[in-house]
């Protein structure tokens, strides 16, 4: 592949008129330089970012990459995700492209907090904002609390097995909802105790909102809320759907609903 081919569809037309001498890639924090042409539109930093990815374990890649902060806060976040849940490429194959790099920018900037280099941080706080102002927020405190590699990414599977071909509708229907209603959400994790399920759901029972939703992982966690909602009684003055599911590699998981009584 030539240089030329590795940049077509990634970048617009207009810039493929570079002037380029040695074939040479500089990845410098949010921005990419490819000759003499700075690019900082986040969009196409992120394809120019994944195309990188597919090929960093290649001799192929046609091109010289070279001051690779941003690039290397993008891999670790892929090597970390594939070893742990191969959760990047999963979340490729179900989530549209924009919902990818919104996932990608807030996790960049959850490692440049992390690595207390606060002028990134900033920079990049503002691209997820400008971006994404709708949800942006609420996918880096996804981030921040550990959901995505906890309990956002593993549904992929469950909802694989439970839905076959329509697995990837349904679980856009689930991330959509969750990112809609958060924090209307609360996650039961291995480090979640009984009295944090008790305070998270009276916390937001006393919004007086529609409903709230628990997500679990694994067969403990799934313990853990039917003892809280044993002990609470919720079904006196609540209607309750438990929706419980089992993958085909024996990995359990629950949604669980709570929603006021109807008058009816």
């Amino acid at each position: 592949m030539g240089f030329w081919d590795f940049l077509k569809g990634i970048i617009p037309e207009k810039l493929i008129n570079i002037n380029v001498d040695n074939r040479k890639i500089e990845i410098n924090n949010s921005s990419i330089i490819i000759g003499n042409q700075t690019i900082i539109e986040p969009k196409i930093v992120d394809k120019i970012l994944a195309k990188l990815s597919e090929y960093k374990d290649k001799e192929s890649l046609p091109c010289q990459v070279i001051h690779k902060d941003l690039d290397e806060s993008y891999i670790e976040y892929e090597e970390i995700s594939i070893t742990q849940n191969e959760s990047l490429k999963k979340l490729r194959m179900v989530l549209p492209r924009e919902e990818v790099e919104c996932i990608l920018t807030a996790r960049r900037l959850k490692l440049a907090y992390d690595k207390k280099d606060t002028e990134l941080a900033k920079i990049l706080y503002k691209q997820l904002i400008d971006n994404y102002p709708r949800k942006g927020n609420k996918v880096y405190n996804l981030i921040g609390g550990g959901y995505f590699d906890e309990m956002i990414i593993p549904f992929i599977e469950i909802f694989k097995s439970q839905f076959d071909d329509k697995y990837i509708e349904r679980y856009r229907e689930f991330y959509y909802d969750i990112i809609k209603f958060f924090p209307l959400a609360f996650f039961v994790g291995n480090g979640t105790t009984e009295d944090h399920i008790s305070e998270g759901i009276s916390e937001r029972l006393k919004l007086n909102v529609p409903f709230v939703r628990l997500h679990a992982i694994g067969g403990n966690n799934i313990e853990k809320i039917e003892q809280v909602i044993e002990k609470l009684r919720i079904d006196r003055n609540y209607t309750i759907k438990d929706n419980r599911f089992t993958s085909s590699t024996g990995l359990k998981a629950q949604i669980l609903e709570i929603k006021i009584k109807s008058s009816d």
